[in-house]
């Protein structure tokens, strides 16, 4: 084992030691192991290029704070070994302890940003891009009508459809549209192997949330965090079900909706836990259908803007043999078509050209769409569901589905 692999196992296992003795309660424990955090990613960061380095040694001073907070007994931390904003606390020359300002806290623990990217960026799906307006921008952009007219907004949204459709772009142009931070997620940033931890993440990131004036919560791949609850699941995932939902109500209850809402996307929407979806949960369901021939013609418009282009090249012609593609694989396609020309620039170093239809044919020519299997594989999984008119819409879509 390289040294380097040696130092990253000790800072490992010293990290997941101090999160243990914290929830024990062994604060002296706790505070020794996150001093040899620190210390360990100092020396990282002695190892490292000099780019990495900052973070790395920004990482092991807020370490060395914990340790100190918690010798003094002034301060809690995550179960990642952050403090939260809530928490967080320093002393004043005269020894009075006070609450120190959130920000970079909170930033320890999760992504929490305003995105930039809007919805007019986004290629079609203006069908989509109301309901997801009314449900959830709205709401934050006009609050005080919401209770001019009675009418109590809140709730959530579960995005679903193909993979590589724009689910994530959707959600990021809604929290930048509503001017809100963007707290995104997967179930792999949230589950831990130790029984309980998954759970107290899920109450962490939704504190975090309503630390903000503003934030919507994205949960990406959210099958995986929220999967159906059965005797086949072991008891810490349906915990982990029951805490979602518990912190889903808890939106409701506590009359917060207006500052914070929830998001969520999905591939394998009949793998949801059914009672996310009921109402004050989950209340709405936006189908994301893989783009039609106008979207096809803005997705690519869009990645070929920064491109020499010959004008060869019918961006009508592409949209119709990309039918049936993802958003993801049509930008991919781009992409690939691009790099036949600097890859003979570069390599046989022949004269700058432009992009051709022929390099389009090139990277088309043999390749399958993932849609293709997709579709057929959720219409099977939904027959055995008994929700087919709650997704009835992707249904219709797998029948009318065909490859350009």
């Amino acid at each position: 084992m390289e040294l380097r692999d040696a130092v990253q196992a000790e800072y490992k296992k010293s990290l997941n030691l101090a999160r243990r003795h914290y929830d024990e309660g062994s604060m002296a424990k706790a505070s020794v192991e996150y001093l040899k955090c620190a210390k360990f990613l100092e020396h990282l960061a002695d190892m490292s290029p000099r780019d990495k380095r900052k973070e790395l040694l920004d990482r092991s001073k807020k370490f060395r704070e914990i340790a100190e907070g918690l010798k003094e007994g002034t301060v809690k931390v995550y179960t990642d070994g952050m403090i939260p904003p809530e928490e967080g606390v320093k002393k004043t020359p005269g020894g009075r302890i006070e609450k120190e300002k959130t920000g970079e806290r909170v930033k320890g623990l999760i992504l929490a940003e305003k995105p930039k990217i809007r919805f007019s960026d986004i290629a079609g799906l203006a069908r989509v891009k109301e309901n997801i307006k009314e449900a959830i921008v709205y709401p934050f952009k006009y609050p005080e009508e919401y209770e001019y007219f009675g009418v109590k907004p809140g709730g959530g949204i579960l995005l679903y459809g193909p993979p590589g459709c724009g689910k994530t772009m959707l959600a990021a142009a809604a929290a930048a549209e509503s001017d809100a931070a963007f707290v995104s997620l997967k179930g792999s940033d949230i589950k831990d192997k130790y029984v309980g931890e998954s759970e107290k993440n899920i109450k962490e990131i939704f504190n975090v949330a309503r630390s903000y004036e503003k934030a919507m919560l994205f949960f990406d791949e959210f099958d995986s965090l929220a999967g159906e609850r059965s005797g086949s699941m072991e008891g810490h995932e349906r915990s982990l079900v029951s805490e979602l939902l518990s912190q889903m109500d808890g939106l409701e209850a506590k009359g917060t909706t207006k500052r914070y809402l929830v998001l969520a996307a999905t591939n394998r929407p009949w793998a949801v836990d059914v009672a996310l979806r009921r109402s004050g949960r989950f209340d709405t369901t936006v189908f994301l259908p893989h783009p039609d021939i106008e979207a096809r013609k803005k997705i690519l418009e869009i990645n070929l803007k920064n491109k020499p282009v010959s004008r060869s090249v019918s961006l009508q012609r592409l949209a119709e043999i990309t039918e049936g593609y993802a958003s993801a694989e049509i930008a991919d396609i781009c992409e690939k078509a691009a790099m036949i020309p600097l890859g003979e620039r570069i390599k046989e170093m022949t004269p700058r050209r432009e992009i051709t239809m022929e390099d389009f044919d090139q990277v088309l020519k043999g390749k399958k769409t993932v849609l293709a299997s997709w579709y057929p594989k959720a219409v099977k999984e939904l027959s055995g569901t008994g929700e087919g008119e709650m997704f009835r819409e992707l249904i219709e879509a797998a029948r009318e589905y065909k490859v350009g």
